[in-house]
């Protein structure tokens, strides 16, 4: 699917857009872009505020850089028979506790893919638990940090 029908597709599914045209950052920023889609049909939609103190700064807490990044999907095979036998309990527990039992099944089973900050904690948990091995998703993915 080309970016631009992507684009118009999340503003149509209710992706919180931003509209703040003094933005020095909104080239490159996912609300823009996604906003730049929405159809003229949609009589309702979600937008960032741009008179809210920090939109439209170089600090904006709504802003979503409009690049792509490497995606994890899958962790079915994220456990291995080399693990000592606490290790796999503690990791998941510590993903449910931290993200919720749903999520943490939408992320083991690759129907919500894993953005680079939760790999990175993935991987911290795994050596918290004391495994140092090397840490293997599924399959990765080219996507949008939406």
């Amino acid at each position: 699917m080309e970016d631009k029908e992507l684009f118009a597709k999340k503003a149509e599914n209710g992706y919180t857009v931003c509209f703040a045209e003094q933005c020095s950052q909104k080239e490159h920023c996912l609300r823009w872009k996604v906003g730049q889609q929405m159809p003229d049909t949609k009589r309702f939609y979600e937008c960032v505020n741009p008179r809210y103190k920090g939109v439209a700064t170089e600090d904006c807490p709504h802003f979503r850089n409009a690049e792509k990044v490497k995606m994890a999907k899958g962790m079915t095979r994220i456990f291995n028979n080399d693990m000592p036998s606490r290790v796999e309990p503690f990791v998941r527990q510590q993903l449910i506790d931290n993200h919720c039992r749903t999520y943490y099944f939408e992320y083991r089973n690759g129907s919500r893919l894993i953005p680079p900050a939760l790999q990175e904690e993935v991987r911290c948990l795994f050596r918290e638990a004391g495994w140092n091995g090397e840490v293997v998703f599924d399959e990765y993915v080219e996507d949008y940090a939406w």
